[in-house]
């Protein structure tokens, strides 16, 4: 992950401060944002290496911004994360390739595996130029995974 930039979208400064502080350990540039207003400013001016995205915020949804992630570029690596039921989430999830669902509170150590992954999986995917961009249909065969606060990340 050394030198990757992510972008930390979530409405509480606090939270994202204690993300930007857990991520930056493993040599991450990161930058926050407390909107979908404030990410998409963000996103229009340059692309992330990944992306961290609370689901519920002040001025709508952290799959407005995945949303316009996916348009400006493409199949960047998307962790979405919330406090609330990720069933009423998993089908639009689905449609836009999130790569990871996590269920706060959450651990360092999930976040940045998580982190890690994602950023892994788009490597793979760069270094294989014949290989198609994830689609839907195969994101729902590889399954988002969609844990509770207590369960323990299979490593």
């Amino acid at each position: 992950m050394s030198n990757s930039d992510v972008l930390v979208v979530d409405d509480d400064v606090a939270v994202c401060r204690i993300i930007q502080r857990m991520i930056s350990s493993e040599q991450c540039k990161v930058q926050t944002s407390q909107s979908v207003a404030d990410a998409l400013g963000a996103i229009e001016q340059k692309a992330f290496d990944a992306y961290v995205i609370d689901f519920k915020l002040p001025d709508g949804s952290g799959l407005d911004v995945a949303e316009g992630i996916r348009s400006k570029w493409g199949a960047a690596p998307i962790i979405l994360m919330s406090g609330y039921d990720p069933a009423a989430v998993a089908l639009r999830a689905e449609k836009l390739s999130i790569s990871d669902f996590l269920e706060k509170p959450f651990s360092r150590d999930i976040i940045c595996e998580a982190v890690k992954k994602a950023m892994g999986s788009r490597k793979a995917a760069q270094l294989s130029p014949d290989a198609p961009p994830t689609s839907p249909v195969e994101s729902k065969r590889a399954g988002l995974r969609f844990l509770p606060r207590s369960a323990k990340r299979p490593a």
